[in-house]
C-alpha cells in the first residue's frame, strides 16, 4: 500500500472537497493544495510545466454500466461510442496554440490530453500562478495559487485538470523487514509467514484451476529491473513455473527504485496465486504522481491485453478529489469496466482513517475516510485480515482500510450487499485476504527472503484468485463486481465476524472492514465455472476443451473483434423480455 507520507492537508482544503465537483460534473482539480504551515517561497517563473486535461466521455456510459449489460466493448468500440470527440481535442489544440502552449500527447481513447508549455504561459492560460512552497519538514513542492479557469467553450467537455500541484501523488508503504522464521510482533498466536502454496492451501484453492491461459497485470513505476530479477528468484525458491514478463514503459523511463519493494510483493503474489498464467504485464510509469497514475492505468485500459490488474497504491479520497484524480481516473476505470476489465486496489493500511491525515509513525489520526481508487465504483477494493491458523481462522486486521465513501455513489452491483452496509455511499472494501504482517507473505526483496504484509499483498493476491476463476470459467467473466456480489453465494466466502479497523467492526455478512470476507477459492471457482458460458455445465457433464490462450494467435486483435462481432449478433437475436436480468458474457476467449 502507498500513501502520502506525513503530509497533512489544510483543513479548509479538505472540507472544501466535500462540495467540490466530481466525475461527470463541473471540472475538478482547479484549486491549489497546501501542506499545513507551508511557507510560500515565491513564484515559479522559469521552466516548463505540463497539465493533463481529462475529457468527459460522451453518451450514456453510466447508464450502460448500471444496467444488466449488453456485452463488453473493444477499445475501438468504446472510442467510437463513448470517447470524447476529435472536435473537442481540436478545440483544445486551438486554445493551447493561442495561449503559447502545445498539446504534447493525446491518449488513444482521447480521454487524456496533455498540454505543455512555459510555466508563465500555462499560468496565464488558466488564470493562476505557480509558486514554490516549503513545508515545516523542509521539503519543497510546487502548487498553483488561485482557482484555475477554463474557457467556457471547453469547460463542459473537461472532467478534471491534473498537475496543478505536486502534492497529488502516492508514496511507498509496504510493510517489510521481518526475516523468515522470526516470531510475529503482535501478542496474538499467529503463523510466522505464508508462501504462495501455503496461501493457496489456506484458502482451499483447487489444483485444477490455476490461471491457465490467463494474463495478469501490475501497475508500477520507476526502474523495475530488480523486480523482474526478484520474481525469477521467487519462482525458483517456491518451485513455480517461470512466468514471462511483458514490460510496458509508459512515458519517460525513470531510474527511481524506491518502489521496487512494493512491486516485488505485487508481481510475486499476482502470479504466485495463479501460477499457470500465460504472462505478467508490467505497466511501468515514470512516477506515482496523479498525472502518471492516470496515464499508466489508462494505457492498461486502452491496450485491453489483460482482464485483470492490481494497484497497490492510493490516496486519501478527499485528496484525490481535490487534485482531480478521482473524477479523472473514474472515467478511465469506467472504460475498463465497459471492456470487462477489473482493477483490484488496496483499501489502505490505516484502518478507517484517511491515509493523508496520519502522523509520521502511522498512528491513525484526522478524519475517517476511504482510500482511492479502492473506493471507485469501477474498481474492486481489497481489505485485510489477520490469520490465526488453519481453517482459515481469521479476524479483521485492525489496520485494514475501509468505510463508507464520502464522495462515491453506491454502484449497482453493491446495492444489495446486506450485512452492515448502510447503502448511502460506496462501501469499501469489497473483499479481503490475509494482510497482517504478523501473518504475512514470504517475499524475495533484493535477492533475500523476508516477510511482508499490508493490503499491498491482498490486492495482487486477489487478482491471482480472479485469474483462476476466469480460467475455470473458460471465457471472460467481465467486470468482477457483479460476480462477487450477485453470482457468488455467501458459501463462497469466509465471513469475518471479529475485529475492527477503528470506526467499523466486522459483522455477519458485508462489513466495512473485510467486505464480503475472504474467499473459499474452490467454492468461488466452482460457482463461476458452472455459470452460463462456463467450462463446467451445471449437470456435471465433462467440460469442453477451453479456448486457446489469448495470444496463441499471431493476430489476436483481429480474432478478438471477429468473436465479439459474432457475440453481439447472437445477443441481439435474444429477446430481452425473456432474459431481463441476464448478463451477456464476453465472447469465448482467454484473458
Amino acid at each position: 500500500m502507498r500513501r502520502l507520507g506525513s503530509i497533512t492537508l489544510v483543513l479548509s482544503v479538505v472540507l472544501a472537497v466535500m462540495s467540490s465537483a466530481s466525475a461527470w460534473g463541473a471540472p475538478a482539480g482547479l484549486g491549489g493544495l497546501r501542506t499545513r504551515d507551508a511557507f510560500d517561497v515565491g513564484p515559479l517563473i522559469t521552466g516548463t510545466r505540463a497539465v493533463t486535461l481529462v475529457l468527459a466521455p460522451r453518451g450514456q456510459l453510466r447508464a450502460r454500466l448500471a444496467g444488466p449489460g449488453d456485452g463488453v466493448l473493444t477499445p475501438s468500440e468504446y472510442a467510437r461510442r463513448f470517447g470524447p470527440s476529435p472536435a473537442t481535442v481540436g478545440a483544445i489544440r486551438a486554445w493551447a496554440r493561442a495561449a503559447g502552449l502545445s498539446v504534447a500527447s493525446v491518449s488513444p481513447n482521447r480521454l487524456l490530453v496533455v498540454v505543455r508549455g512555459p510555466v508563465l504561459a500555462l499560468g496565464r492560460a488558466l488564470g493562476i500562478a505557480f509558486d514554490r512552497f516549503r513545508s515545516a519538514d523542509g521539503s519543497t513542492y510546487v502548487s498553483s495559487v488561485g482557482t484555475a479557469r477554463l474557457p467556457h467553450r471547453l469547460a463542459a467537455a473537461i472532467l478534471s485538470v491534473l498537475g496543478l500541484s505536486d502534492l497529488g501523488r502516492a508514496h511507498p508503504l509496504v510493510h517489510l523487514g521481518r526475516s523468515v522464521g522470526l516470531a510475529a510482533a503482535s501478542g496474538l498466536s499467529v503463523p510466522a509467514a505464508y508462501g504462495p502454496q501455503d496461501l493457496a492451501t489456506l484458502y482451499h484453492s483447487p489444483a485444477a484451476a490455476s490461471g491457465k491461459g490467463q494474463t495478469v497485470a501490475v501497475i508500477a513505476d520507476g526502474d523495475v529491473a530488480r523486480v523482474r530479477s526478484d520474481l525469477v528468484t521467487f519462482e525458483q525458491k517456491f518451485g513455480l513455473p517461470r512466468v514471462p514478463v511483458n514490460q510496458i514503459t509508459v512515458g519517460t523511463p525513470s531510474p527511481d527504485t524506491s518502489g521496487a519493494d512494493e512491486f516485488d510483493l505485487d508481481t510475486q503474489y499476482a502470479t504466485g496465486l495463479a501460477p499457470n498464467v500465460s504472462s505478467l504485464w508490467l505497466y511501468d510509469g515514470p512516477s506515482l504522481s496523479d498525472q502518471d497514475i492516470a496515464a499508466t492505468i489508462n494505457r492498461w485500459v486502452t491496450d485491453d491485453a489483460t482482464g485483470q490488474a492490481s494497484f497497490s497504491a492510493g490516496e486519501c479520497e478527499v485528496l484525490a478529489s481535490a487534485s482531480g484524480l478521482l473524477a479523472g481516473l473514474d472515467a478511465v476505470l469506467a472504460q475498463a469496466q465497459a471492456q470487462g476489465q477489473t482493477l483490484f486496489a488496496s483499501s489502505g493500511d490505516q484502518g478507517s482513517f484517511c491515509p493523508a491525515l496520519i502522523t509520521p509513525n502511522g498512528v491513525p489520526a484526522g478524519i475517517p475516510n476511504t482510500n482511492y481508487p479502492a473506493s471507485s465504483p469501477h474498481a474492486i477494493g481489497v481489505g485485510g485480515t489477520t490469520v490465526l491458523g488453519p481453517g482459515p481462522n481469521e479476524i479483521a486486521w485492525y489496520a485494514g482500510g475501509g468505510g463508507a465513501s464520502l464522495l462515491e455513489a453506491v454502484p449497482a452491483f453493491q446495492q444489495r450487499a446486506g450485512g452492515s452496509f448502510l447503502g448511502s455511499q460506496r462501501g469499501v472494501p469489497d473483499v479481503s485476504l490475509d494482510a497482517d504482517p504478523n501473518s504475512g507473505y514470504r517475499v524475495i526483496v533484493a535477492g533475500q527472503e523476508i516477510v511482508a504484509g499490508g493490503t499491498s499483498a491482498s490486492a495482487p493476491a486477489w487478482q491471482g484468485i480472479w485469474a483462476r476463476a476466469q480460467g475455470a470459467h473458460g471465457s471472460p467473466l467481465g467486470f468482477a463486481g457483479p460476480v462477487i456480489y450477485t453470482t457468488e453465494p455467501s458459501s463462497a466466502f469466509h465471513d469475518i465476524v471479529l475485529g475492527t479497523n477503528g470506526m467499523y467492526p466486522a459483522t455477519p455478512g458485508y462489513d466495512y472492514v473485510t467486505g464480503r470476507g475472504t474467499p473459499d477459492v474452490s467454492a468461488f471457482v466452482a460457482t463461476v465455472a458452472q455459470a452460463p458460458g462456463g467450462a463446467v455445465p451445471p449437470s456435471g457433464a465433462p467440460a469442453p476443451t477451453p479456448p486457446a490462450p489469448r495470444y496463441a494467435s499471431s493476430r489476436p486483435q483481429r480474432m478478438r473483434h471477429r468473436h465479439r462481432a459474432a457475440h453481439r449478433r447472437r445477443a441481439h437475436r435474444r429477446s430481452p423480455s425473456h432474459r431481463p436480468h441476464r448478463r451477456v458474457s464476453r465472447p469465448a476467449r482467454q484473458r
